[in-house]
């Protein structure tokens, strides 16, 4: 589909020459669907054989200056023309339509720009060629002109700056985050639609099925994934890569939108990928360049620039279990859930120090069998300094009038290792000290894997697969739903 359409203006954006002194006559039905076009994330540009000032004044009588980008107006050859458009707003020819009513003018930018569309403006090619366009982006409203105004001001800042391009590079001030696993799953949408546009800088050429990316993003026992945001002095890009690697081995995806090219975006990335998969072989250069930061996706500079990228929603429940937080969540549904996800994630020794902070949501889930590792735990705790975790937390949630959920594993299992605390025996005391102090709440309850949930055998009593994960989520969305049992 088209990403960027450039008109010419004379007998195809209105009717006359300019250059003779004719007034022109606006085509209506053409405006209207630049304008829509505009707001469904289809960008339009001019290129014309006119004065500049003159057809300024035009576009501004008409309202419309403000609706194209790069525009490149003059007496120019127009081949050339387009293909620094193209160069510029860092897209290729096969994205970009070009309607103009000269032939020879149609001829000349398919020569200099191989694979571009050309539509002849005399016809009734346009209005077709709009409809469908029109009809494919239908619902959808994500307008791209800022993105390409912060382009065509560092465009203008670079052809000004006498200085070399990575002094020029160096003072944009260029920042990189990246989110991380589950913490992805309110980005899903955008990460598909990444996959699945983006051609030039997909260095992978991955494609994936339509809806598939949550399942892909909570299956982090095989799948790290990250999502890459990026920031200038200039502005915020947003959420323009993504990344993935598979059993620690594959890198599955790589890609990155065109507005981060010639930035070094996917080199700073690489860097990052390289240092903690070391058998992966990224397709690009593995030396972070000096001109950039990287941010940590929990930093306040990076929650201040993201609040507009993800859907906005108000949590009343948190589900804290560790890795399979986000899983679980996801399986809820609803717009309602919090999730922790390694490294930002509640452990029950926290209880005994910082606590749930001020203010606990409404309904917390809590994974227990995380914390039976004693390796989440400063001290390898007792029985005893256990219970004082335990009761703390519930003493904590009552207290702030929340409601408990308790998940509690399965104790018999096959992969014990006793130096980490994982053994059935020690499991099934604490999960005897769970149900004694359940007993006497009224606003907590306990969920049994393997008695609530229906289990088989099970191997690792930490982690589950995605059928478990899935009836545990709906479990707990049914319990949110109805209340303490």
């Amino acid at each position: 589909m088209a990403k960027l359409l450039i008109w010419d203006l004379d007998d195809t954006l209105w009717q006359g020459t300019l250059a003779e002194g004719d007034v022109p006559a606006i085509f209506d039905s053409r405006v209207d669907a630049i304008k829509r076009l505009n707001v469904a994330g289809v960008v339009n540009s001019i290129c014309s054989k006119n004065n500049l000032q003159a057809a300024r004044f035009e576009l501004e009588r008409f309202g419309l200056w403000n609706e194209f980008v790069f525009p490149e107006i003059s007496f120019e050859p127009k081949g050339e023309l387009i293909k620094r458009i193209i160069s510029d707003m860092q897209l290729r020819a096969p994205d970009v339509v070009f309607i103009d009513d000269n032939e020879m003018n149609l001829r000349e930018v398919e020569f200099v720009n191989p694979g571009i569309r050309t539509i002849d403006a005399r016809g009734s090619d346009v209005e077709v060629f709009l409809a469908d366009l029109l009809e494919k982006t239908k619902g959808i409203s994500k307008s791209r002109i800022p993105e390409y105004r912060i382009l065509e001001q560092k465009r203008a800042d670079r052809e000004a700056d006498q200085s070399s391009n990575e002094e020029f590079l160096r003072s944009c001030d260029i920042a990189v985050a990246m989110v991380r696993r589950t913490d992805n799953l309110r980005y899903a949408g955008r990460i598909e639609e990444l996959i699945n546009r983006t051609n030039q800088l997909n260095f992978t050429k991955s494609r994936v099925a339509p809806g598939s990316m949550p399942e892909y993003i909570i299956d982090v026992a095989h799948n790290e994934t990250y999502s890459v945001f990026v920031w200038d002095r200039y502005g915020y890009y947003g959420l323009v890569g993504f990344a993935a690697v598979e059993n620690k081995t594959v890198l599955r995806h790589f890609l990155f939108s065109c507005r981060t090219m010639n930035m070094g975006v996917e080199t700073a990335v690489a860097s990052v990928l390289k240092k903690t998969f070391k058998s992966i072989k990224p397709p690009v250069d593995t030396t972070k360049p000096d001109w950039i930061r990287l941010v940590q996706a929990d930093s306040e500079e990076f929650a201040q620039r993201v609040v507009a990228e993800a859907e906005s929603f108000t949590p009343t429940i948190r589900v804290m279990a560790n890795c399979q937080s986000g899983a679980i969540a996801h399986y809820m549904g609803g717009q309602d859930v919090e999730f922790d996800n390694w490294p930002r994630t509640f452990k029950l020794e926290d209880a005994l120090g910082s606590g749930l902070g001020e203010s606990p949501h409404p309904l917390l889930i809590y994974g227990a069998f995380f914390d039976y590792d004693t390796r989440y735990w400063s001290t390898p705790p007792s029985d005893s300094v256990y219970r004082s975790a335990a009761e703390r937390l519930i003493g904590s949630t009552r207290e702030a009038g929340s409601r408990l959920i308790v998940i509690l594993p399965k104790p018999e299992f096959s992969q014990e290792r006793a130096v980490d605390g994982i053994t059935s025996e020690r499991f099934a005391r604490l999960n005897a000290i769970w149900s004694e102090l359940a007993g006497q709440e009224e606003h907590m309850e306990l969920v049994q894997l393997g008695v609530d949930v229906p289990l088989g055998d099970v191997t690792d009593p930490r982690h589950f697969d995605r059928t478990t994960l899935k009836l545990l989520g709906e479990l707990m969305r049914k319990r949110a739903t109805v209340g303490v049992h």
